[in-house]
């Protein structure tokens, strides 16, 4: 979509506004001593209660300020790679206590921690305590291996919390074999990091790094919290703060399931279809089914587009599973071929073996389901629970106290990994999600009766009837 087509859209409602991309740094840290075949790298866990990316794994890093670009770097002829080299230099040192400065190895221990402790209460700032010490970036200690784009909405949240739980040194092939056996969440570029690393230190390195075209600021759409699955962010009227609605592909080698494709947008549409044509060209494998996990129509919208792409370049359409509920929902807008029953398995052909047991959730919608996947802890949560802000509960389709019963079952589940709602980023900590959205929802309800109990406390006694 060309700028001047979207800006009409944007000035005609039809369409919501990006949000600008903040800029942000992050350290890869290798261990000087390390294997180069399989190098130590150090990466943090981040804290569950943050609100954003809270139990990911990532490197040290964080937001540039607005002091970063105050800081002259040796050997930089470039303002901004300046500042971001400042940045990063920054974030190291006050998420891990690395100092990345010319000068710093004379400093003594305690210098280091009134350094720290200057910084942290904010008594000196940034260029003023590398002033004060005598220290010095210099960008020849720093390389730069790629620029990302953050999917949008994903951004942090201002919290109170330490950042981190942990940190530790790890061989990149291990960090990288945590992955695929599901057992860590990451973001896109720190996978795409670990997967180059696990290959080795070779003179090509920088290379690999730079040889994704996202790593060049080329937009994110294919995020792969866990293997064989993909979020695919899509642009959608959706309720704000969510500007997109999160489609899923779940694959093995021979089969893909789509979960709803919720666009209206034609780009959008495109976009997805093209996705899902890479995998039936390139991958051999054919499309086993969409399912919508509820009705609302930033889940829906696409689904029609969807099945005309197919069509129209291989000939066929796919069928559309969703509850019956939602069937009786979309009447008029397309058929619902199949109904998925509470408690039904699905089983992908291929590898790895994949079996997935869909959920009757409802609460935020009549027909809403959610879709589990034993094996690994995985559970599509649809709008039940998302990655950022509340649920709307808008009776007649919502209902709260569907809703609550609902959470309550999906807080029962075992081995649940993490969550992967319909708007925003997967969710870590499935099961402390789950326990702050009923202690959200009862809270305001408790809120509600001392209300009403006040009003009715208040009122002249032949007001209320008495039984």
């Amino acid at each position: 979509m060309n700028e001047s087509v979207r800006a009409d859209a944007l000035n005609a409602g039809k369409m919501p506004a990006l949000p600008q991309p903040k800029d942000a740094a992050a350290v890869i840290l290798l261990r000087p001593s390390t294997d180069p075949n399989n190098p130590e790298v150090y990466w943090v866990k981040r804290s569950t209660k943050l609100a954003f990316l809270g139990g990911y794994r990532a490197f040290p890093g964080g937001q540039r300020e607005s002091l970063d670009s105050e800081v002259r770097v040796r050997n930089c002829g470039d303002e901004e790679r300046a500042a971001m080299i400042s940045c990063a230099a920054r974030e190291l040192f006050e998420e891990v206590g690395v100092l990345l400065a010319r000068g710093s190895k004379t400093l003594t221990v305690g210098q280091r921690a009134s350094l720290f402790d200057d910084l942290e209460s904010k008594r000196m700032t940034w260029p003023q305590l590398l002033n004060h010490f005598g220290l010095q970036l210099d960008a020849n200690d720093f390389t730069f291996v790629g620029r990302w784009l953050t999917p949008a909405k994903q951004e942090p949240r201002v919290t109170e919390d330490s950042e981190l739980e942990s940190g530790e040194w790890i061989a990149a092939r291990d960090a990288y074999e945590k992955w695929q056996r599901s057992e860590i969440i990451v973001v896109p570029p720190v996978l795409h990091v670990m997967k180059t690393l696990a290959a080795g230190i070779t003179v090509d390195l920088i290379e690999r790094f730079l040889s994704i075209p996202e790593a060049n600021r080329e937009p994110t759409r294919r995020i792969e919290f866990h293997p064989n699955y993909i979020c695919f962010p899509l642009r959608t009227p959706t309720k704000p703060p969510a500007t997109h609605t999160n489609c899923y592909l779940i694959y093995t080698t021979k089969e893909i399931l789509i979960v709803d494709p919720g666009s209206p947008y034609e780009d959008e549409q495109v976009a997805l279809a093209e996705c899902v044509d890479d995998f039936i060209r390139h991958g051999w494998l054919s499309p086993r089914e969409i399912i919508l996990t509820h009705a609302h129509p930033d889940h829906v919208a696409g689904v029609n587009a969807l099945n005309d792409y197919l069509e129209k370049n291989h000939g066929r359409r796919i069928p559309v599973a969703a509850h019956r509920l939602t069937a009786e929902s979309l009447k008029g807008q397309f058929d619902v071929d199949r109904f998925i029953e509470d408690g039904e398995l699905i089983e992908l052909d291929g590898s790895p073996g994949i079996t997935l047991r869909v959920l009757h959730t409802p609460g935020h919608a009549r027909g809403h389901l959610c879709v589990h996947d034993e094996r690994t802890g995985a559970l599509i949560s649809g709008d039940n629970i998302v990655g950022y802000g509340s649920v709307l509960i808008d009776p007649p389709e919502g209902n709260m106290r569907d809703y609550l019963a609902s959470l309550a079952r999906m807080r029962a589940l075992r081995n649940l990994s993490v969550l992967f709602g319909g708007h925003g980023p997967a969710i870590a900590n499935p099961y402390e999600k789950i326990d702050e959205y009923i202690a959200h929802r009862l809270q305001r309800e408790n809120l509600i009766l001392a209300a009403v109990d006040g009003l009715v406390k208040k009122a002249p006694r032949g007001f209320v009837p008495e039984c």
